[in-house]
């Protein structure tokens, strides 16, 4: 008896002395504090994954980063269009008006708001992809500078009877306006500078010019020599565009991957093309020196190496070699149709100085 009661008070001797579980400081309480109970809720692991669950920021990070990309793209595939219709022309704009006069406001009108003037796009709207690797950029760029060359002769000849005279107030608005740069850009419309502002406000002053016009309070001087000087104004500028693709179809022979080709290709496309429509419709208002100096025949000819230049649209530019065998080159082919229309530029010029 005394033995049995020794050995179970040494038991309890060893006992009290081996580490014993950790004592819970709530152990004596029905259940743990609230801010206890969720710090360990949301510690512990999901069933079956052993991970903890994403939080709703997460997941809202990755919408948005999905969705740029989509953004982006889709915004710019709904915006691009290159308006090369060579059909396109403006509405009747009346007995006594110019023609020219309104397909210039036409075309304005029609790259503004009609379609998205892109060149100062910024990187924040859908269509910012345009801005940096579009086609849409540099043929609007294009076409806005024959527009610009062709306002500068209204105010300096066509809009006034002789080179005395005082220049025409919206015809000096419409070319101020088109001289700011395409990829001119404010954060609010009101303050000048915006391309697209200056550029509606130019298309505004020209069909306030036109109105004018038709109503006999405004000159379009329908002269021979003033036609005659619109026309080497433009055939300079066209002479400039082939030097142009001339000095870049070398430039690229030294490069893998010609990245300039097709920006300076859809640039004198646009630039082709706005020429065309204007000349096509001075060959209305000027109908009757036309017909007077026999040249309606090489007036036709000139279009038509103009409008194939402008109707030019590869789906991919190529600056290849000129004498290469299955690579085409496509600046050089439309620096023959500048070349052509520039030389038959020159011939009525020719004529129309006699």
């Amino acid at each position: 008896m005394d033995f049995g009661q020794s050995v179970r008070a040494g038991l309890a001797r060893v006992k009290a002395v081996l580490p014993g579980p950790k004592s819970d400081p709530f152990a004596t309480t029905d259940a743990p504090p609230p801010a206890a109970a969720a710090a360990a809720a949301a510690a512990a692991p999901v069933e079956g994954t052993g991970r903890k669950p994403r939080s709703w920021k997460f997941w809202a990070v990755v919408a948005v980063l999905a969705l740029v990309p989509v953004y982006y793209i889709l915004g710019s595939l709904l915006t691009h269009r290159i308006n090369d219709d060579l059909e396109f022309r403006p509405a009747d704009p009346g007995p006594g008006a110019s023609r020219t006069v309104a397909v210039m406001a036409a075309l304005i009108e029609r790259e503004v708001d009609g379609t998205t003037w892109v060149p100062n796009t910024q990187f924040f709207e859908p269509a910012a992809l345009l801005r940096y690797g579009g086609n849409m950029v540099n043929f609007q760029s294009g076409l806005l500078r024959s527009l610009s060359v062709t306002t500068l002769e209204l105010e300096g000849r066509l809009g006034r009877s002789r080179g005395t005279s005082s220049a025409d107030t919206d015809l000096a608005t419409a070319r101020q306006g088109l001289s700011f740069s395409p990829d001119n850009w404010t954060v609010v419309s009101f303050i000048p500078g915006d391309a697209a502002v200056e550029y509606r406000k130019a298309g505004e002053a020209l069909m306030s010019y036109n109105r004018r016009v038709a109503a006999g309070q405004a000159i379009f001087d329908e002269r021979s020599d003033n036609l005659q000087a619109v026309l080497d104004r433009m055939a300079i500028d066209l002479g400039s565009l082939s030097d142009q693709l001339d000095r870049q179809t070398v430039a690229g022979r030294s490069v893998f991957i010609d990245r300039r080709a097709d920006k300076l290709f859809y640039y004198v496309k646009g630039q082709s093309y706005g020429y065309f429509m204007v000349l096509r419709a001075l060959r209305e208002d000027f109908g009757g020196v036309i017909e007077e100096r026999r040249v309606r025949r090489l007036y036709d000819e000139m279009l038509t190496e103009l409008a194939e230049a402008a109707r030019l649209q590869p789906l991919i530019v190529q600056n290849a070699d000129p004498s290469a065998l299955l690579v085409p080159n496509h600046l050089a082919t439309q620096g023959f149709y500048l070349m052509r229309a520039r030389a038959k530029l020159r011939e009525l010029t020719d004529v129309l100085q006699r």
